[in-house]
């Protein structure tokens, strides 16, 4: 517990600047650089690195993060000198990283250095025990934060919030219930104080409002049928455009 623990965000850290904010910089040894500066693997040396949104990092960047990892050693902007570093590396993403290594967007030899154990966290939108659990949670911070009393969630978005796929999952779930907090007029959470895309989510899940959650993925499948798999005129009969049916179809592993 007395060991530092340094969290880095990779994606607030710019390109430009990658190197001087992981391995540290000296006096002079760009513009701006006015006084030597520690760099987060510097600041960790003994402890934990925690790299949090990992797939964001440039191309460059994955490159220099490798070479550090193997060699446990780094070497400050405009500096001679070599640094032993002895550190854990945690490393978090939202993204696929599998299929960001088949894109060509993220090395393979970083890929399998950071993978060596994986804790996969099902994404929020796959819990949907536990969404209104971390909702409770976020709104008592945000009363906190904003010195507000709203005291829950409307029906409707409670239902809306669980149906909602989160692709922000936990940060973009904090963020709009600390606005819907700030816009709030009433007591309550309701419906109109969300972001337009949530609310423009709610009347696409009107459109199959007719269908139980159980039955849904069947009346899919029988529109698809009806219309010869066509996904533009099953959008049409199902009375929704066609990202909330590509949505749907993703949502229970339809393959056309």
């Amino acid at each position: 517990e007395s060991q530092p623990y340094i969290p880095v965000d990779c994606g607030a850290i710019p390109k430009e600047l990658a190197s001087s904010e992981f391995f540290g910089h000296v006096k002079g040894s760009f513009t701006g650089a006015v006084t030597d500066k520690t760099g987060h693997f510097e600041a960790a040396n003994g402890g934990t690195l925690f790299l949090d949104e990992v797939g964001n990092l440039s191309y460059e960047v994955q490159v220099q993060l490798l070479r550090a990892l193997q060699e446990r050693k780094i070497k400050p902007v405009g500096s001679s000198q070599e640094i032993t570093v002895d550190i854990r590396v945690i490393a978090a993403t939202n993204e696929d990283l599998t299929e960001a290594v088949k894109r060509g967007d993220f090395r393979e030899d970083l890929y399998h250095r950071l993978n060596e154990f994986c804790i996969k966290v099902p994404k929020l939108s796959e819990r949907t025990q536990d969404i209104m659990i971390f909702a409770n949670h976020f709104l008592a911070e945000a009363n906190d934060d904003l010195e507000k009393d709203v005291e829950g969630f409307d029906r409707d978005v409670i239902d809306l919030f669980k149906e909602y796929e989160w692709p922000g999952n936990l940060r973009e779930m904090k963020n709009i219930i600390k606005r819907s907090v700030l816009l709030a007029r009433s007591n309550t959470i309701t419906l109109d104080v969300l972001p337009p895309e949530m609310q423009e989510a709610s009347r696409e899940g009107n459109a199959l409002s007719g269908f139980s959650k159980a039955d849904e993925e069947q009346a899919i499948r029988q529109a698809l049928e009806k219309v010869n798999y066509n996904k533009s005129k099953a959008a049409i009969l199902l009375d929704i455009d066609r990202k909330t049916l590509y949505n749907k179809l993703k949502l229970y592993n339809i393959d056309l």
